[in-house]
């Protein structure tokens, strides 16, 4: 098969032109967006990363030793573990504690010496730190002696 030569030659050039300029101008645009998000979002969080196994449980000691305004990766490190995730916790757990707000990642703990009790550790999402401390027993519900520590 053979190719058919344009009508116009300049015409066709200019064309062509017209779409190499069209294509590399998307390039470098694509470019520029990519290297100004680099730079206004790049060292906007500096949180430190960790990893832990995945456990649940911690004693009524080691939930008294966690203190105000620590970080997510010590007190995480400290238990060895990454406690439950709020979307993999039971209902029946989840009621006991009032709603937590948007900006914070909460993880659902049980006594491994009080079976009836349960934790929840709260996060601040910004900066990692503990934010909210409560423990509530099955059979009473929310106890007495929450620690709730404002941001």
């Amino acid at each position: 098969m053979t190719a058919i030569p344009p009508t116009d030659p300049d015409r066709y050039r200019r064309q062509q032109r017209r779409r190499a300029l069209i294509a590399w101008g998307g390039v470098l645009l694509a470019v520029a967006f990519v290297a100004l998000a680099a730079a206004l979002g790049g060292g906007e969080r500096e949180r430190e990363s960790f990893t832990v196994p995945y456990g649940e449980t911690m004693t009524a000691a080691e939930y008294d030793a966690i203190g105000a305004g620590e970080g997510q990766a010590d007190v995480l490190e400290r238990l060895g573990k990454s406690g439950r995730p709020e979307r993999l916790t039971e209902d029946y757990v989840l009621v006991l504690f009032p709603p937590h707000s948007e900006e914070v990642v909460c993880s659902y703990w049980q006594f491994s010496d009080e079976p009836q009790i349960f934790a929840r550790l709260c996060f601040d999402l910004a900066d990692g730190e503990l934010v909210e401390k409560l423990d509530a027993n099955v059979h009473d519900g929310l106890e007495g002696d929450t620690d709730v520590i404002s941001a």
